[in-house]
């Protein structure tokens, strides 16, 4: 039958969205139970910290005694816990529908010690820590990647339009990585997807299970689709 689990990748504005709901249509239409989780399904097999801060909804606070803050409270950081990835593993392992993932691993999950300054090495780490708890359920990674980083941020940046625009800028104007290297507006959008991506080539690399890279799936979402479909179910 092929993975049970699929993970859609790339940087924003890359089609994830769109691959991720059209694979999972394409299953669906074939017969099998399939399901597309954009990064925002509020039953997300996954959380992460990256999502909760998009979304404004942090863990709830709970009582912990012996570390608690100075209004007694402490947050509850279990609910990102490592064992997350055990069960989704798990989940794809033994069960019968196919799930399809945009943006959990690399983008929200792997990125964000990136942005906060860790180098290269450890956030290759972070990714390989993931792959081994998910290594029971062999996942497809599908990997978006645009041949020309700047006409795919100006792109991004047209499509969404304000105020997502001026939001994007200065969410990663304040980021460790572009302070560190005095960028701001667009050029440290830029920048900063071009050092990602080859980080991304790294784990990519490195990566122990089927997998597909696919330059500019815009041009052809027909033929992008074939060909994951084809990777998923050889």
């Amino acid at each position: 039958m092929g993975t049970r689990l699929i993970l859609v990748e790339g940087m924003v504005g890359a089609g994830k969205s769109t691959v991720a709901e059209r694979i999972a249509g394409r299953l669906v239409a074939r017969g099998e139970q399939a399901r597309a989780f954009n990064e925002f399904a509020p039953d997300h097999p996954i959380r992460t910290e990256a999502v909760d801060l998009l979304r404004a909804a942090h863990p709830e606070p709970v009582w912990s005694p012996g570390d608690v803050g100075e209004d007694g409270l402490a947050r509850d950081r279990r609910v990102y816990a490592d064992g997350q990835w055990d069960r989704l593993a798990g989940r794809c392992r033994f069960g019968r529908e196919t799930l399809v993932l945009e943006s959990t691993f690399l983008q929200n999950s792997v990125l964000p010690p990136f942005l906060d300054g860790a180098p290269p090495a450890r956030v290759v780490a972070v990714a390989a820590g993931i792959v081994r708890r998910l290594a029971p359920a062999a996942p497809l990674l599908v990997y978006l990647r645009p041949t020309d980083i700047a006409a795919a941020v100006e792109r991004v940046h047209r499509a969404r339009g304000e105020p997502w625009s001026s939001w994007n800028l200065a969410s990663v104007a304040g980021l460790p990585w572009a302070r560190s290297r005095d960028l701001r507006g667009r050029d440290a959008v830029i920048e900063l997807y071009r050092a990602w991506e080859v980080v991304v080539q790294d784990v990519f690399d490195a990566y122990p299970h089927p997998k597909i890279m696919i330059d500019d799936p815009q041009d052809d979402w027909d033929a992008t689709l074939t060909r994951i479909e084809a990777r998923a179910r050889p």
